[in-house]
């Protein structure tokens, strides 16, 4: 059996509901603070009870390609109508596949994943980073997070409390990373700023970034003394390009050498404290 209701929550929610930190179920903040995650049970009493997340990536992996993997998790404990829901559990962890999967095709529970906790994770007020590496042996289009092993395999750690219901295991998951940079994978996510839609808004309203599709040079025109820092990145986070700018209006970039694709510009004003980011595509 699988469960197809996982949550999203956001800062945006009202704080009864599906807020960030506070909501209805939990008072967590956010990894790096950015003020939204997913969250998802991993298991459920009644039988391989099991919720999952997916997204297609930006494009496939590269067979023979050793990419780097990780993401944060953090036990959640709701305390409901005096009665206390949730309790520790292993397994959370990433799976890579070539095909999506849906309530028609839902994702299989054999005990294979790419990246997984083997052990225990009962820490509800720290964030965990659990990561790893791999060499794609397909060329992968769709990460999913979940619990894909079943019950027989899943270990859990039962509560016992006159208000306490072992119904389920109840995971926050956030900053998930797949990318042939290890340092970003490893660490190296957490020194990244947040992006927030009106940040994006109002910077961007004062960027232009052309021409886009491109073949060798781009320029990015932008207001002076912005103080701004650009960085260049591609599909796997990976950063190949960064400069720093405070007196100029306009900056050139030669594109001709990187590979054709989609590269994403993220442009940071540290005078604003604003960020803007723009998906490029090099013919």
């Amino acid at each position: 059996m699988q469960a197809s209701t996982p949550d999203y929550f956001n800062s945006c929610a009202p704080a009864a509901s599906y807020s960030v930190p506070k909501s209805s179920f939990n008072n967590q903040a956010a990894h790096r603070n950015c003020n939204a995650y997913a969250a998802l049970i991993i298991w459920g009493a009644s039988g391989n009870d099991r919720e999952h997340i997916g997204i297609q990536l930006s494009q496939p992996l590269i067979v023979g390609q050793k990419y780097f993997l990780s993401f944060y998790t953090v036990m959640t404990e709701s305390y409901l109508a005096g009665t206390y829901f949730g309790m520790p559990s292993n397994n959370i962890g990433l799976r890579l596949s070539t095909v999506e999967f849906n309530p028609s095709n839902p994702t299989p529970i054999d005990n294979f994943a790419h990246l997984h906790s083997p052990v225990i994770i009962n820490d509800s007020i720290n964030w965990i980073r659990v990561s790893g590496s791999i060499v794609a042996d397909s060329a992968y289009n769709y990460l999913i997070v979940g619990n894909f092993f079943d019950d027989a395999n899943t270990d859990t750690m039962r509560y016992s409390c006159a208000s306490c219901i072992n119904a389920h295991s109840y995971y926050l998951v956030d900053d998930i990373c797949v990318s042939t940079d290890s340092l970003l994978c490893n660490g190296g996510i957490d020194l990244l700023l947040c992006i927030t839609s009106i940040s994006e808004q109002n910077l961007s309203d004062k960027i232009n970034v052309f021409p886009n599709p491109v073949t060798d040079m781009i320029t990015i025109s932008f207001p002076g003394n912005q103080g701004c820092e650009f960085i260049l990145s591609d599909t796997y986070g990976k950063i190949i390009y960064t400069e720093k700018v405070n007196d100029k209006k306009s900056l050139m970039l030669d594109l001709s050498a990187y590979s054709p694709g989609i590269y994403f510009l993220k442009v940071v004003s540290h005078i604003e404290e604003k960020i803007f980011v723009k998906k490029i595509v090099k013919l």
